[in-house]
């Protein structure tokens, strides 16, 4: 019955797609980071770095917990176009009404606070604007997920050729935010003429919008909580520490973020399907499923994260170029954020949320924000953007603890975390074989491309040999649904 679930059609497209697109969206940083870091310098993009985690704020506050709580709300009503309707009109007009005060309360900041980088925050206004426009919820709660990856990649690719063509030295950092903006805003204004196919539009009364206000703060508190140890460290190393410190930060959470969107975006597929899972009373399928996502999501972050650390020494240099060196500790300090945060994304995402148990996913946030506020206020003084970095480490660590504390007593995750040992092992041992190659001198392009394509072949080798051995049920469902591909191309 699982497996069935897992490999129904429509889901395993919508994983397809996305990750897909998690894989050209991390093809494109590869080519702007390295420009970027030569062409604009460390300290420009420390100001961009600064001026953006200023106005996140702001969009958090302007979209609440919408993109969660609307997909949730879609998912349950999605087979009937009346009802879609009127919950999407409902939360839309809220998201509207609360963006707008957030698009003013900004204004205000700009007028009598900021002092600093002045035309830069001006631009970073488009940004809250894009809000207005932002209806993704819709498309996830449908699990119609190929208007929004086409949409968002075309607007990417144009994003990126455009950069590449006017950013020329550091005084174009204007440029560079106004490009990076505009192409956000316009991605989600042509979702809208996709939308016309879901929806139409009705008239609600206040009351019904007013209802969407509770369950969207409740989801609310916890994102805002996240902030301080995602954007926090950020703003705080451009007020404890320097521009450059926070370059360096920027471009090493660049590279981890390049696979961490992988990850989240497997997780966005997984909600709308948990929810429907678990709303329709199928509780039973919908554990099980959890499982063998704790188990997928594991054993994928350990691979990127001795993969990154394996190759950093190399990477982060040709990457780069000359002056950030101090990125490739960073990076590798920073790199087991991806299976900390992967296991407590899938938490949330695939089980805390689809069961309504916003108090655990908010409780363990706050905590997680608490430990990196005072890790940070300690260490970023005295270790610039090493201390943020450790923070990080420390607030992901204690949110992911407690989150899953709280899942055990419902269902059981053991066995998951066992069979991710195995994979950690499996890491070391690949590790090693990627150093050994780094031993031989070659051309560092070539020598990277021979790193990789060993790391990945010891990696999955193991790996097979491993759920052969132990017959792991997750290794089993993969060799199922390959044997049953094989199958179908030869009878083409």
């Amino acid at each position: 019955l699982i497996e069935r679930d897992m490999m129904t059609g429509n889901l395993k497209k919508n994983l397809g797609l996305q990750t897909i697109y998690q894989v050209l969206n991390t093809c494109l940083p590869l080519i702007t980071a390295p420009y970027l870091a030569r062409t604009l310098g460390a300290k420009q993009l420390g100001i961009f770095s600064y001026t953006s985690s200023i106005v996140t704020y702001f969009i958090l506050f302007a979209m609440l917990g919408t993109v969660n709580y609307g997909t949730r709300s879609i998912a349950i009503v999605k087979d009937d176009t009346k009802k879609r309707s009127k919950v999407f009109c409902e939360i839309y007009i809220l998201q509207m009404v609360i963006t707008l005060i957030a698009i003013v309360s900004y204004i205000f900041y700009l007028n009598y606070h900021c002092n600093e980088n002045i035309y830069i925050a001006k631009l970073q206004t488009i940004s809250i604007i894009s809000c207005l426009f932002d209806i993704s919820w819709l498309f996830f709660g449908l699990e119609d997920f190929k208007r929004t990856v086409t949409v968002n990649f075309f607007f990417r690719v144009i994003t990126v050729i455009t950069i590449l063509m006017f950013v020329k030295k550091p005084e174009d950092l204007w440029i560079y935010t106004l490009l990076m903006l505009v192409g956000t805003l316009a991605g989600q204004i042509v979702l809208w003429a996709c939308a016309v196919k879901y929806i139409k539009i009705v008239k609600v009364s206040v009351n019904e919008v007013v209802k969407h206000l509770k369950p969207n703060i409740l989801l609310f508190i916890p994102l805002l909580a996240m902030s301080v140890y995602h954007t926090m460290d950020k703003t705080m190393l451009g007020i404890f520490s320097n521009y450059e410190q926070s370059g360096f930060y920027y471009n090493a959470d660049k590279v981890i973020n390049i696979p961490l969107c992988v990850i989240n975006g497997i997780g966005t597929v997984m909600l709308p399907r948990m929810t429907t899972l678990y709303g329709t009373g199928k509780r039973e399928n919908g554990d099980k499923l959890f499982i063998k996502c704790i188990e997928a999501i594991g054993m994928l972050g350990v691979a990127m994260t001795f993969g990154i650390v394996a190759i950093a020494k190399e990477f982060v240099p040709f990457f780069f170029g000359k002056g950030y060196e101090a990125c490739i500790l960073l990076t590798v300090v920073l790199s087991p954020v991806l299976v900390i945060k992967g296991l407590s994304n899938t938490a949330r995402i695939q089980y805390l949320i689809p069961l309504k148990m916003e108090k655990v996913f908010t409780n363990s946030v706050i905590i997680g924000a608490i430990v990196n506020l005072i890790c940070n206020c300690i260490l970023i003084p005295k270790y610039g953007a090493m201390g943020a970095v450790i923070g990080t480490l420390l607030a992901e660590l204690v949110s992911c603890a407690w989150q899953f504390m709280y899942i055990e007593k419902t269902i059981e995750c053991k066995k998951s975390f066992r069979n991710i040992f195995w994979y950690l092992l499996i890491g070391v041992v690949m590790f090693f074989a990627v150093r050994l190659i780094a031993l031989i001198s070659l051309p560092v392009i070539l020598k990277m491309v021979i790193e990789i394509g060993v790391g990945a072949l010891v990696f999955l080798g193991l790996c097979v040999l491993y759920w052969k051995i132990s017959k792991n049920e997750f290794g089993q469902i993969i060799f199922n649904d390959f044997l049953i591909r094989m199958s179908v191309l030869r009878n083409r």
